[in-house]
């Protein structure tokens, strides 16, 4: 386990450092995050699927796509209870509360599971997405805009989603994947997952903060988003005793730090995107000490 950390957290750093010093213009960086997210992932996440799709994993699909509903709520809740003890300002409100609902469950969440369970992890930590978006889509669209909501598009026509359907679909009609494309989509798989966590580095690196002024708003802001949310998940999931891989799953991808898309979104619907920027900054800086001790616990508990 702490092998596969020092590598997710090694690449991901990599594009961090390299975005630091400006190597990757800001176009050409939007451009690989593109082809990350509409080309490599589906291929990758649609192969995984077509061939390691089983009856249990269809049967938790509903229960993933729930939590990754659930779990914004409750950060969402949390961070609404945190707003005067963290001296929130009435400015900062719903970019406080917006970046503790989005989390990085895409560019950092899927190869960590991928890493930490296998592809059938990374299945999973997909299947968490869409229910993470679709909440972002509504509730957090509502929050910065002020009661207006955001189009569907984006949920409807996300190739993540697309691509893993399409995979079960293919793997519950019997058809196996040709063996001219095999080599293919396995080596595009060994690349997809790294280039992911280098684009992700890349665009967290991209970002600068000027947080000496925020110390208690972004120390309540992390403390719920890496602290507090997964530990009531794990509580009530582990107590409940959910099958051990959709647990393990649920529990990482809700120890994620803030997401990338919380700046851009505050500042196009007016709300303090410079905050919501140093959120996602100094979450993913505290998320290197966080997250293993999340996936330590975890194994320990499940034994995976």
């Amino acid at each position: 386990m702490t092998s596969a950390f020092v590598t997710v957290f090694l690449v991901f750093g990599l594009g961090f450092c390299a975005q630091r010093f400006r190597l990757l213009g800001e176009q050409t960086l939007m451009q690989l995050s593109a082809m990350v997210v509409n080309i490599l992932l589906p291929c990758y996440l649609f192969f995984t699927t077509a061939t390691g799709s089983t009856t249990e994993s269809i049967s938790v699909a509903p229960l993933l796509i729930a939590m990754g509903v659930v779990v914004p709520l409750c950060s969402y809740l949390l961070a609404s209870l945190a707003l005067k003890p963290s001296r929130v300002t009435e400015e900062q409100r719903s970019a406080f509360r917006f970046s503790i609902l989005v989390a990085n469950t895409a560019f950092l969440g899927i190869p960590i599971c991928e890493i930490l369970f296998g592809p059938l992890g990374a299945v999973y930590a997909v299947l968490y997405d869409f229910g993470a978006t679709l909440i972002t889509l509504t509730l957090g669209v509502w929050e910065l805009s002020g009661g207006r909501f955001s189009n569907w598009r984006p949920l409807l026509f996300n190739p993540l989603i697309w691509s893993v359907v399409a995979g079960m679909l293919w793997a519950f009609g019997g058809w196996p994947v040709p063996e001219w494309l095999v080599a293919p989509f396995e080596t595009l798989g060994d690349a997809t997952l790294p280039l992911a966590l280098i684009v992700g580095g890349a665009l967290v690196g991209d970002i600068r903060s000027q947080a000496l002024a925020w110390r208690q708003q972004l120390a309540g802001l992390t403390l719920i988003r890496l602290v507090a949310t997964p530990l009531i998940v794990s509580m009530i999931l582990l107590g409940i005793g959910q099958p051990a891989l959709s647990t393990s799953v649920i529990i990482i991808q809700a120890a994620m730090p803030v997401g990338l898309t919380p700046s851009i979104m505050a500042k196009a619907y007016g709300a303090d995107a410079q905050f919501a920027a140093s959120a996602t900054l100094w979450s993913t800086l505290a998320s290197m000490l966080t997250l293993p001790v999340v996936a330590f616990l975890l194994i320990a508990k499940c034994g995976r």
